[in-house]
């Protein structure tokens, strides 16, 4: 699609928001005037109920109190709260719609979806067994595996399901699920507890906590909701630090370069590191940031919906750094991406979007915001202004 045409379609979404200028108005009631066919997409983009709801969210949004908490985030100054609704405008409605309607009122004209092969990713998995064996789970897969001598797990669409495993022998078999790039998956434990696996992550546990303690080995991004037990720990062992758990909710994250993150949604868990010699404990809405390199563990206070908010199916970047967005999206899209000039990493973004969506749309609304150019080629997303 040309430039030109790319401009009416945010024109119109810029119009039917309220944001927009007499000037654009003059120009988008030019392009209306020229053909009964922009007349006519401009009124199924009109009456189209589904942008009717995103219609009624935006103008529910308060957005002086949205501003101002924008503005004190990333040091702007008032002139430009114009600009800013304009963009909260192209990114809520559903810009998407008019593009699609657009590229099929003209017959003469026909574009390839560069993206075809680029989806969101789903439940799918890799269990791997005591004995070496590997089973693949996909998201529509119900039955029962055999994973210890004599006992069984249930996987179903909810995830797979230990929590009937039956195992006599006292010694203790370790089973190891694993999540490609696009891919997640649940689990829930031996004793009740719950693990919401994220892309390119990794889970090592017992097929049967011992008496003892429970514990678990974690690599990449997971998030639990533990079964409170005052005789049993819980334990997480990831990258050079353990997390003791007191029956609680909380997000661990190792795949950001040289730090863990974990963020407390509620209850109350101890962090020991190697090298120290008292357990840091958090507290909810808390999260701590352990430095690999430096051996040091920083707490502070968070907004924890940024953090955990995959599992739900959403992205919530936070004047989140380019970079980190197109290293969240390529895992979760099974892309890579790449920058033609790398200080275009450096980029702040701040938004809400759906995490099954097609990345096109998510793509656009980020490039309208920040003002750059993305190229998608087989599974490469090129970055450049």
């Amino acid at each position: 699609m040309d430039d030109y045409k790319y401009k009416m379609i945010q024109l119109m979404h810029l119009y039917l928001s309220g944001a927009i200028t007499d000037e654009e108005k003059q120009e988008l009631q030019q392009w209306l005037d020229a053909s009964l066919k922009n007349k006519a997409l401009f009124d199924r983009v009109k009456n189209n109920r589904h942008f009717g709801s995103k219609y009624k969210a935006f103008k529910s949004i308060n957005h002086d109190a949205a501003f101002e908490r924008f503005e004190k985030r990333v040091g702007v100054k008032s002139h430009v709260r114009y600009s800013w609704l304009k963009y909260a405008a192209i990114f809520l409605l559903p810009l998407s719609l008019g593009v699609f309607l657009l590229l099929n009122t003209t017959k003469t004209e026909i574009e390839v979806p560069i993206m075809a092969k680029i989806v969101p990713g789903e439940a799918k998995a890799t269990l791997v067994l005591a004995d070496g064996q590997f089973v693949n789970l996909q998201k529509d897969s119900v039955w029962d595996i055999t994973v210890s001598p004599g006992a069984s797990a249930t996987s179903s669409r909810q995830g797979i399901d230990y929590s009937k495993v039956n195992v006599k022998e006292k010694s203790v078999r370790y089973n190891t699920l694993k999540t490609p790039r696009g891919g997640e998956f649940n689990i829930t434990l031996s004793d009740g507890s719950v693990v919401h696996l994220n892309s390119a992550t990794e889970l090592k546990y017992p097929v049967v906590f011992d008496e003892e303690k429970r514990e678990v080995h974690v690599s990449g991004e997971a998030y639990f909701e533990v079964k409170k037990e005052e005789k049993r720990p819980f334990y997480v062992v990831v990258d050079g630090m353990r997390i003791r758990v007191y029956g609680t909710s909380f997000n661990v994250n190792t795949q950001r370069e040289g730090v863990v993150q974990t963020v407390l949604v509620e209850g109350r868990v101890g962090i020991m590191a190697e090298g120290m010699d008292e357990e840091c404990r958090m507290s909810p809405s808390q999260l701590a940031e352990y430095n690999k390199e430096r051996s040091l563990i920083e707490v502070k206070e968070v907004d924890v919906e940024s953090y955990v908010a995959w599992k739900d199916g959403f992205f919530v970047f936070e004047d989140e750094s380019l970079e980190q967005i197109m290293n969240t999206l390529s895992l979760w899209y099974d892309v890579d991406v790449f920058y033609v000039n790398p200080q275009l990493k450096g980029l702040h973004f701040t938004g809400h979007m759906r995490r099954y969506d097609q990345i096109d749309n998510i793509l656009k609304a980020i490039g309208s915001a920040v003002g750059v150019t993305f190229s998608v080629k087989d599974r490469s997303i090129w970055v450049s202004k």
